[in-house]
């Protein structure tokens, strides 16, 4: 992808959070992350993990039916 963000890099995340999913809304830079069924995840360890070259932001979701919903922005 971009800014050291590699296969190396996404193997650790994995090992750190589990499984996840990698998205990109059509039309926009950004990349998402999203964990398990929409997990809260440490996003310190998070940001650690992936490094100084992209910033790691945290969005989330009210839903009424399932509670909080998160997922992770890198830009």
């Amino acid at each position: 992808m971009r800014n050291g963000l590699n296969s190396d890099t996404l193997i650790l995340i994995k090992e750190q959070f589990g499984d996840f999913d990698i998205k990109q809304v059509c039309g926009f830079p950004d990349v998402y992350l999203r964990f398990g069924y929409w997990r809260r995840v440490n996003l310190q360890k998070l940001q650690d993990l992936i490094g100084g070259g992209i910033e790691v932001v945290e969005d989330d979701i009210d839903d009424d039916d399932c509670g909080t919903l998160y997922s992770y922005k890198l830009k």
